[in-house]
């Protein structure tokens, strides 16, 4: 498949046709580009370690999805479809976004591949469904072992595809606060905002090894909002934060 610019399709649009493959940190960072970038294609909720490694017998065992992405984004991380995703784009491909915030849950090895852990999995039957599986926690060096050589994976077919250019990762710590200086209330079951951000550093510290460009997100604007169309969470920011994000992007494809 060649990946020059002179083959790739023209949308006519003038804009900037981007993939994700990420969390929605870099889904939100893109709505508010909109003037400028066009979203090809979003990949959600599958782990690295998932990627072109399918689980199979899962699937079948799941409850039925209402929602539509919920429902593709399911079905895409069991079957491990992320590259393959990225290759069916690949000649209309003008940047690549990554993000690492849906790497969290950490994955299940099942069905002779892996499903990522994560709410939508859980709210479909994933615990039966997964039972017999083995449940390697994000951040340990288990889980370190098994995505570092998956993301080098990733990388390589990102090169074969002749993509490696236009890929950019952003890099947010979770907020541990809110922009009113308030502490965020952090449910039980997940993973505080100082533990998980350790837990990310030799992940970071991996892709940058990778040669890939990074927009990372600054302290100071590190906060979370009530004023979010989701609610309030760690990776849900402010809009000075996206504004920040997305003028790096820019940034990073000037310099191209």
């Amino acid at each position: 498949m060649s990946t020059d610019d002179t083959s790739r399709e023209d949308t006519g649009s003038g804009r900037v046709r981007t993939f994700i493959y990420g969390s929605c940190v870099s889904r939100d960072t893109l709505e508010t580009m909109a003037d400028t970038h066009e979203l090809l294609a979003y990949v959600a909720r599958q782990s690295a370690i998932s990627a072109g490694r399918p689980a199979e017998g899962v699937w079948p065992q799941l409850t039925h999805i209402e929602s539509p992405f919920q429902r593709r984004m399911v079905q895409g991380d069991i079957e491990g479809n992320a590259l393959s995703e990225i290759a069916r784009r690949a000649d209309e491909i003008d940047l690549l976004v990554l993000d690492l915030i849906d790497e969290r849950g950490g994955v299940i090895e099942v069905g002779g591949g892996y499903v990522s852990r994560h709410a939508e999995l859980w709210q479909a039957g994933g615990d039966a469904a997964t039972r017999d599986g083995h449940r390697v926690d994000f951040g340990t060096d288990e889980h370190f072992a098994l995505w570092s050589p998956a993301v080098a994976r990733l990388a390589a077919g990102i090169a074969e595809l002749g993509l490696s250019d236009r890929v950019i990762l952003l890099e947010t710590e979770w907020a541990s606060t809110m922009d009113d200086g308030e502490s965020l209330d952090i449910p039980d079951w997940d993973l505080p905002p100082h533990r998980a951000n350790v837990k990310y550093r030799r992940y970071y510290d991996r892709v940058r090894a990778l040669g890939w460009p990074v927009v990372s997100l600054p302290a100071e604007l590190t906060a979370s909002t009530r004023d979010h169309k989701w609610g309030a969470s760690p990776f849900h920011y402010t809009a000075a934060a996206y504004a920040h994000l997305a003028a790096g992007l820019r940034s990073s494809l000037s310099r191209r």
